[in-house]
């Protein structure tokens, strides 16, 4: 059997193949490429079936020779046949074919021959990766032109040509604000994505707009006059946690007074943004997976099953792989949301937003409370120079506090606390480079190095935050300090981090006089 830290090597290098670029059949190859790189194979090679039963798309391994030589042997296209006939997998001494499936159909099959008997032949592995196989299938067939051009196409041994959706003059995202080249390339990820159905993860820091991406990706998919909802997977129990994603009939519970509809069902036909989506237990993992995999659920104390259409949006700023490893989250669950991966950049990476961003929120504050402040070239020299390691939302915060605070309508320099030693940003900007925030280092400037550098040397030991929240010498009111800027100001993440009850945590709050706002 192959070790864990390789199978998310494997089943990163392939994933990495299929969400970068079509033509179908080069993204095909590419992915078969790259399992030949990881395993032993004597042969191997993938086959997608056209609409007529023919084959459409034939890659194969490059082993040793030119592949375009080799042709499929007739025992061979016979198993592979019967593989897509079934819809079931074959095995046999040092082989193994898998169907390809979309929408539960066999549309062809992933085929290997190992070069001998080894721990190489791993099932569950290569069962994820003909299940990716068919997610990207899939996600290029909604890509196309409509289902006649297409079936002509693939008819006629032509590989459709993509014809995405064309955007309107309503299709604008005015609420995403950069032109780095960092954001420029997101947002050009973002309007592919949205063009089809595919589970989107979006990735990041703390503050770098996760929620604003999501509703990018709705805005400009053909579900955007449906509803876009969104929950906070971190601050809620399990029971609460169920309650609102699936709803509850009346007396499910004490305090059940009505019926009510979970957010799975409001966002019918819509968008389901699930942000949080690592702070999920793994008993809560399972009820997920079903209504991400089947698209249908129970309400709390319901049996009437119910059937949804909804486009599922997680984020995260945790590292899912080591979660992944270290038991923590389900690896089905993992593959199901992290089909289409959207890495957000932080500020300290987007050159020039900063001073672009800090003009829209001083216009905001403007507009709310009637005022006509402007920034001096000395304070917007000085905001660039700041790492903000809570990224656009502390550039907000740092924005909105300081025009509160000005002694005139024309802020400087002076005017913020960073230039009289009253930041506390400074000090956390210091503490995220010592070991606060290991789920993203504020160091780590690469995201495949903050993904899955060091695996197997970060797999099941403590993470540096833990440990600099329970260092010797802290006193509790600081222990709550670091825990609450950990969980980004979340009470009920903070209390699992200090091992607490949310109430305790709350209680400990009060009694410290410690201000929640700033968090």
């Amino acid at each position: 059997m192959i070790k864990p830290e390789a199978r998310l090597h494997i089943l990163y290098d392939i994933s990495k193949e299929l969400i970068s670029s079509f033509p179908l059949n080069n993204v095909l190859k590419a992915a078969m490429n790259a399992l030949a790189e990881h395993l032993r194979l004597r042969d191997g090679g993938i086959v997608i079936h056209g609409s007529g039963g023919e084959p459409w798309i034939n890659v194969r391994a490059p082993i040793g020779h030119d592949v375009r030589s080799r042709s499929l042997t007739i025992e061979q296209a016979d198993t592979i046949n019967r593989v897509i006939a079934s819809g079931e997998k074959h095995f046999g001494e040092n082989s193994v074919v898998l169907p390809v499936k979309v929408n539960r159909k066999a549309i062809g099959a992933i085929w290997i021959d190992f070069a001998q008997q080894s721990g190489a032949q791993d099932e569950s592995l290569l069962a994820m990766i003909a299940v990716l196989i068919g997610l990207t299938c899939q996600h290029y067939r909604e890509l196309c032109s409509d289902g006649g051009s297409v079936a002509e196409e693939q008819q006629a041994g032509q590989i459709p040509k993509i014809k995405p959706r064309p955007h309107t003059q309503h299709d604008k995202i005015d609420w995403i604000v950069g032109d780095s080249p960092a954001i420029k390339k997101v947002l050009e990820t973002t309007k592919i994505a949205a063009a089809t159905n595919s589970a989107v993860l979006l990735r990041g820091e703390t503050g770098t707009g996760k929620e604003c991406f999501a509703r990018a990706i709705h805005a400009l998919s053909i579900r955007k006059s449906k509803p876009f909802i969104k929950l906070n997977c971190a601050a809620l129990s399990e029971t609460v946690l169920e309650s609102e994603l699936f709803g509850h009939e009346k007396g499910a519970f004490t305090g059940a007074l009505l019926q009510r509809a979970g957010r799975f069902e409001l966002a019918n036909g819509g968008t389901l943004l699930l942000d949080e989506i690592g702070d999920v237990s793994p008993h809560f993992q399972a009820k997920l997976l079903r209504v991400l995999q089947e698209g249908e659920f129970e309400r709390l104390g319901g049996t009437k099953t119910l059937k949804v259409d909804v486009r599922v949006i997680c984020a995260t700023n945790k590292n899912l792989e080591v979660a992944v490893l270290r038991g923590e989250f389900r690896a089905d669950l993992y593959y199901r949301i992290n089909v289409v991966p959207i890495i957000l950049p932080p500020l300290r990476q987007r050159d020039g937003d900063i001073s672009l961003l800090a003009q829209v929120f001083l216009e905001q504050f403007n507009k709310a409370n009637d005022r006509n402040f402007k920034f001096a070239p000395s304070a917007l020299d000085i905001l660039s120079k700041c790492a903000f390691p809570g990224n656009v939302r502390e550039l907000d915060n740092c924005v909105q506090k300081t025009a509160t605070l000005a002694s005139s309508n024309t802020i400087g320099s002076s005017d913020f606390a960073c230039q009289q030693n009253q930041c506390f940003s400074a000090l956390l900007w210091k503490d995220a480079r010592d070991g606060i925030g290991d789920d993203y280092p504020v160091h780590s400037l690469n995201p495949r190095d903050t993904m899955l550098g060091g695996l197997a040397a970060n797999a099941g030991t403590p993470s540096g935050s833990a440990a600099t929240i329970e260092a010797p010498g802290l006193t509790e009111r600081d222990r709550l300090i670091k825990a609450m800027v950990k969980a980004g100001g979340v009470q009920a993440k903070a209390a699992r981090i200090l091992g607490k009850t949310p109430r305790q945590v709350g209680y400990a709050l009060r009694r410290h006089r410690i201000d929640v706002t700033k968090y």
